[in-house]
């Protein structure tokens, strides 16, 4: 009997991180560990829904290194390696130019964390692993109120980039998905305040929203997920260093 594939997801208990979850989760040879802020959501989507793959759960916050070294050591004892590690962990706190601690938060968990992770796993990362890392169409564009997010997640792009050279002896890719509308609670919160900043009602932001998009839909979940499947497969082997949008067209179709 092959061993498993183990899969290492951050950011899992919700949005684009569950959905790639919950895909890989179908496969009885995949082994996942999930990790989450929010252990109590994390625990109770994997409790009601059904699963072929084994799966293990972690409260995690990725902003902290030192808790973050303490499970990568516990990680690495039971499990030995990982095949795969999507960072999906993420938060879209808006801030003014002046505002500096919405900045240091924002970097510290989309930018410091997605590293953090990705250093303390490596030691674990088999030959020919992959590493998938979730940025926006942010990590491409500007958006008001959102330079540390756009910051945090143009860096995202940037380490990207610079790790899969890095890696590229050990035959491990690596690649960044830059996301627009997802349908997600992170935009349907985001889209909850535009209405409440501007007075209107959230059905009449929802519709101006998807006619923004040339498909004149959100983007699913499920559709990232199966990007990151495709990422994770040996038929992507040769694909490294890539930033793949996902937008439904709204980039070049503004």
């Amino acid at each position: 009997m092959s061993a498993p594939r183990t899969i290492l997801i951050t950011g899992a208990a919700k949005g684009i991180g569950r959905a790639v979850a919950q895909d890989f989760a179908a496969d009885a040879g995949n082994r996942l560990v999930l990790l989450d802020l929010d252990l109590d959501e994390l625990q109770r989507w994997v409790a009601d829904y059904p699963t072929a793959a084994t799966i293990e759960t972690h409260a995690a916050d990725i902003a902290d290194l030192a808790s973050l070294r303490t499970l990568f050591n516990d990680l690495g004892k039971r499990l030995g390696y990982i095949d795969v590690l999507v960072n999906s962990a993420g938060i879209c706190n808006e801030n003014e130019p002046e505002d500096l601690d919405n900045w240091q938060r924002v970097i510290a968990v989309n930018l410091n964390g997605t590293f953090y992770v990705t250093s303390l796993c490596l030691p674990l990362l088999s030959r020919h692993g992959r590493i998938v890392n979730m940025a926006s169409i942010l990590g491409r564009a500007g958006k008001v109120r959102n330079s540390a997010y756009c910051a945090s997640k143009h860096g995202i792009v940037g380490m990207t980039k610079a790790l899969a050279l890095d890696l590229a002896p050990r035959q491990i890719t690596v690649n960044a998905i830059l996301p627009a509308w997802v349908d997600t609670p992170m935009l349907q919160h985001e889209l909850a305040v535009q209405a409440s900043t501007s007075g209107q009602a959230l059905a009449d932001i929802l519709r101006t929203a998807k006619r923004r998009l040339p498909l004149r839909r959100f983007i699913l979940g499920e559709e990232v997920a199966a990007m990151v499947r495709y990422l994770a497969s040996p038929e992507a082997g040769g694909v490294t260093a890539q930033s793949l949008i996902i937008d439904g067209g709204v980039g070049l179709g503004m």
